[in-house]
């Protein structure tokens, strides 16, 4: 029996309006040693009939259904039960061209990669466009590389479904996903793991993946939301605390990729939530530049100069006695102490004793 080359996982919740566009291009795929782990986290929708009835025309469709526990527990409950040398990652309401896996597979193989990672196409229905999007443009193609020869690979997006990864490099550096509740941010942990693990990786030029977008622009409008990017930083944080090597090479870094992510998210949440992140985002800087990680070498004027405007803000505000300010952290500093972070002694949050005096916590 051929062993399987890619295990594709995907993670499903209510994706009926584009499952069958989605497994359709997956049960065409040039490569065919491959299997098609459908998991279904609780959808209230039919979009598990529609995986039975692909499974019963392809045997190499395998469906995990559970309930609804979010994307990150989803994610890592596939992966558990890959047999692919590779595994690859397709969100439902996306697509791919019928030889992105046996492309992406075969420069895996030509370069024994841990990675590839190809480019992609953003895909809207509703402006009727799909564009070549070049995610890795700057970065060499079509060679062996890794974070630790070139850093600015850390600071693409995301993008975790444009590739295929080696299935014993995940397992052997611990790589999963972080299991917070929600489908938010998710990738940007994994991701950052990944690069900074691997040591043999390969961007292709070419693009297979069409990434629909019709829902770019929405904001977060829900306060469980708010700090998920934060539970996402937290992840890494506590990933290169294991392994001092990696701690001394990407701590400071990571506090860049954190601001630029955080703005992002910033712009993204709802107006009523956006002062209690901005205290969110002086607290974690307040917490970095007490542990020694908040390099001013590591950061451009423009990130530096927001950096020093978001502390400055947050200093005012709190030697005024701004009650919404106080208030806020209040709150956040109870949600911490619920958090799993917090009794897992790995929390977010970091305030100092005149702080808390000030807000008579302690």
């Amino acid at each position: 029996m051929m062993e399987t080359a890619v295990s594709v996982v995907m993670p499903i919740y209510n994706a009926s309006k584009f499952l069958k566009e989605s497994l359709g291009g997956l049960v065409q795929q040039a490569l065919k040693n491959i299997e098609i782990i459908c998991v279904n986290d609780g959808s209230t929708d039919d979009s598990l009939e529609i995986m039975r009835k692909y499974a019963f025309n392809d045997a190499r469709i395998k469906i995990i259904d559970k309930a609804n526990s979010g994307y990150g527990n989803t994610m890592n409950e596939g992966i558990k039960i890959a047999t692919g040398e590779y595994i690859g990652i397709l969100e439902p309401d996306d697509f791919s061209d019928i030889n992105m896996l046996e492309a992406l597979y075969s420069v895996a193989k030509q370069y024994d990669a841990d990675v590839v990672k190809s480019n992609y196409y953003e895909y809207s229905q509703s402006q009727q466009r799909n564009t070549f999007f070049e995610v890795l443009d700057g970065l060499e193609y079509n060679k062996v590389t890794s974070a630790e020869e070139n850093e600015k690979i850390i600071f693409r997006r995301p993008c975790i479904w444009s590739a295929i990864y080696r299935r014993s490099f995940l397992k052997q550096h611990h790589i999963v996903f972080n299991e917070t509740p929600g489908a938010s941010y998710q990738d940007t942990a994994f991701a950052f793991k990944v690069w900074v693990s691997a040591r043999r990786v390969v961007f292709v030029k070419e693009a297979y993946l069409h990434y629909r977008i019709d829902n770019e622009n929405s904001s977060v409008k829900s306060s469980g939301k708010v700090f998920s990017i934060c539970d996402e930083f937290q992840s890494m944080h506590s990933f290169l605390n294991e392994d001092k090597k990696l701690k001394d090479k990407y701590s400071k870094i990571l506090q860049v990729l954190k601001l630029d992510s955080y703005m992002w998210n910033l712009n993204r949440i709802a107006p009523e939530f956006r002062s209690a992140f901005r205290d969110q985002i002086a607290l974690e800087y307040m917490k970095a530049d007490y542990e020694g990680v908040l390099d001013r070498d590591y950061f451009d004027d423009a990130r530096w100069n927001c950096v020093q405007e978001i502390l400055g803000n947050y200093k005012c505000k709190t030697e005024m006695g701004d009650q919404d300010s106080v208030y806020a952290l209040k709150q956040r500093i109870k949600d911490l102490e619920n958090s799993n972070s917090y009794k897992f002694g790995h929390a977010v949050m970091f305030v100092p004793g005149k702080i808390l005096r000030l807000l008579k916590i302690k």
